[in-house]
C-alpha cells in the first residue's frame, strides 16, 4: 500500500522539520510574552498527544493498511472527521512551534500541512477502494482534519 510508505515519510518530515526549525530558528524571547507561548504551546501538544492516544486506542492491534480493519471506524472523534489521527500530529506540530516561539516553525506547520493533505488523499484512494460507497457517504458527512461547521450544528441540534 502507497500510503504505508507515505505516512512514514510524512510522521518523519514533519517531526524533524518542525523540531529543528522550532528550536533552531526561534524569534525574540520577550520575558512578558514567553510565558503565554509556553503554556498555550503545552496546551496544544498536551491536546494533541491525548487525543492521538485516544484514537490510537480505537485500532486494531495491526493498522498499517485499510484491510487491517473489520469495520469502518465511525465512533470517538471519527463522528466529526475522516483523520483525527493527523488531526493530532498537526496539532502537535503548531504546539511545538508555539513553545519555542518560532515563527518559521508555525509557517513550517502551515507548509507541511500540504503534506498531511497529500497523505490523506492517497490513503482515502486506498479506503475508498475497501469500503467503496460508505467510504464515500462518509466523505461527504465530515470533515478532512477538522470538523464541518454544519455537521456539528446538526449534532447539537441547532
Amino acid at each position: 500500500m502507497e500510503s504505508c510508505r507515505l505516512r512514514r515519510v510524512v510522521y518523519l518530515v514533519d517531526f524533524t522539520v518542525i523540531g529543528l526549525v522550532s528550536v533552531f530558528f526561534r524569534g525574540p524571547q520577550l520575558e512578558e510574552i514567553t510565558y503565554v507561548f509556553r503554556l498555550l504551546g503545552f496546551g496544544l501538544i498536551f491536546l494533541g498527544v491525548l487525543s492521538a492516544f485516544y484514537v490510537h486506542s480505537l485500532f486494531p492491534k495491526r493498522h498499517e493498511r485499510p484491510t487491517d480493519f473489520s469495520k469502518l471506524l465511525k465512533e470517538g472523534p471519527y463522528r466529526y472527521i475522516r483523520h483525527p489521527f493527523y488531526s493530532s500530529l498537526i496539532l502537535i506540530s503548531f504546539g511545538v512551534a508555539v513553545f519555542c516561539e518560532s515563527i518559521l516553525g508555525l509557517a513550517a506547520a502551515l507548509l507541511l500541512i500540504l503534506l498531511w493533505e497529500k497523505l490523506a488523499e492517497v490513503e482515502e484512494r486506498e479506503l475508498l477502494e475497501r469500503w467503496g460507497e460508505e467510504y464515500r457517504e462518509f466523505m461527504k458527512s465530515r470533515g478532512r482534519f477538522f470538523p464541518k461547521l454544519a455537521q456539528i450544528f446538526r449534532r447539537k441540534g441547532i
